[in-house]
């Protein structure tokens, strides 16, 4: 089971890091994009956020480690991080042509929005090893996209580009639209971070199995003696009864009853 879990996580970082430099060719290839411009997004970062669980991951499941609770915590974050941009993505192409919007999707792109966050799920739910997380880590979940979200904006205003359109207050129609936006992706957020520790009080795959190593002696299972019969006390009483009045009768020179001489 280990070494499945470890080759099916290096094949998937092999994948995800096959689509990060393929998406990144625009800024240093094609020179169609500016790098600084592509490394907002926020499926970059979950991307990258889901490379790096993923590789202590293996390096913990590699080395025979019990997984340790801050990386469960880690790979929940990552998870719910790169499922909310793959849905959200999923949202805004299905619109384009409401939204207007023209919106070019290489392998690269679909990697990275429709692949990634379906592994991401599975490899939660299948993997072995994972902890119970709090439910603070939900909250924690919504730390990041904050931050993400506050550095957007400022960006934003200082370039004049923005990485998705309703994250532009000239576009949508002010401030007021885009906090709407923001609730709204908030409230989602939450939601995927709950189902996410939720998940991880469903019974997990043990960590290791159950049959002993090669070499190794399979305990013995101590057998239980059977159970005394429901008359033995009586017999035992009897018993001790008639070797007390026997040693008295020897004493006192007379023979025990039931005996002769």
């Amino acid at each position: 089971m280990r070494v499945v879990v470890v080759a099916l996580r290096v094949a998937a970082l092999a994948v995800a890091i096959w689509a990060l430099v393929s998406r990144a060719d625009c800024a240093f290839v094609t020179r169609t994009c500016l790098g600084s411009n592509l490394f907002s997004y926020f499926t970059v970062h979950s991307a990258f956020l889901l490379v790096l669980a993923v590789l202590l991951a293996v390096l913990h499941t590699a080395s025979g480690r019990q997984e340790p609770g801050w990386l469960t915590g880690l790979r929940a974050l990552s998870t719910t991080y790169t499922v909310v941009s793959g849905t959200v993505f999923a949202v805004l192409l299905a619109n384009a042509e409401l939204l207007g919007h023209l919106f070019l999707v290489p392998l690269s792109s679909k990697v990275l929005h429709f692949v990634l966050p379906v592994y991401a799920v599975l490899d939660f739910l299948l993997a072995p090893g994972r902890n119970r997380l709090r439910w603070a880590t939900v909250w924690v979940a919504t730390v990041f996209p904050a931050l993400w979200a506050v550095y957007t904006l400022v960006r934003g205003r200082m370039v004049h580009w923005y990485p998705y359109f309703f994250l532009d207050p000239d576009l949508v129609g002010g401030y007021g639209v885009v906090g709407t936006y923001a609730l709204g992706l908030s409230m989602y957020i939450l939601t995927v971070a709950f189902l996410t520790v939720a998940a991880t009080r469903l019974p997990a795959v043990p960590a290791r199995s159950a049959v002993p190593a090669p070499g190794r002696a399979r305990p013995r299972r101590r057998r239980d003696s059977p159970p005394a019969p429901p008359d033995a006390p009586a017999r035992d009483r009897g018993t001790r009864e008639d070797g007390a009045r026997e040693a008295g009768a020897r004493t006192a020179g007379t023979p025990a009853p039931g005996t002769g001489r």
